[in-house]
């Protein structure tokens, strides 16, 4: 599974976790999630709960990325039905070594099979967890 954004703990498992005029809300997908609290918002038919950070266990950022021939790459995008993933990287010395295409200014880019390749992340606390 890719992830990428910001997610919190609660109650022992993770969720990803959004922001709206300075609330905080849990995103769930699973229905029986109702029973803690969960509400429909919108016509998505995700399920969303108010939370404060004290509530919370840990809140996290990730940031996931690839290493190829030893250069660093972003995760761009990742497209399911394809299983392709693009990756990212504004290291010019990589071109040397990687197959990539130019991609904005300074940036290069390349499109791989995501079984072709080992996603890892970063994880950067946030929301008061820093320490």
């Amino acid at each position: 599974m890719i992830r990428k954004g910001r997610f919190a703990v609660w109650n022992g498992r993770e969720y990803p976790i959004v922001s709206q005029r300075r609330k905080y809300y849990l995103q769930s997908g699973n229905p029986e999630d109702k029973v803690l609290g969960f509400i429909e918002m919108g016509v998505s038919g995700d399920l969303y709960k108010e939370i404060s950070t004290d509530e919370l266990e840990d809140a996290y950022e990730v940031f996931p990325y690839a290493m190829l021939s030893g250069y660093r790459f972003a995760l761009e995008s990742y497209e399911k039905e394809t299983g392709m993933v693009m990756l990212v990287t504004n290291n010019p010395f990589a071109q040397k070594k990687v197959a990539v295409s130019p991609y904005g200014k300074d940036e290069y880019r390349m499109d791989i099979p995501v079984d072709q390749v080992t996603i890892l992340e970063d994880r950067v606390p946030i929301l008061g967890f820093e320490e």
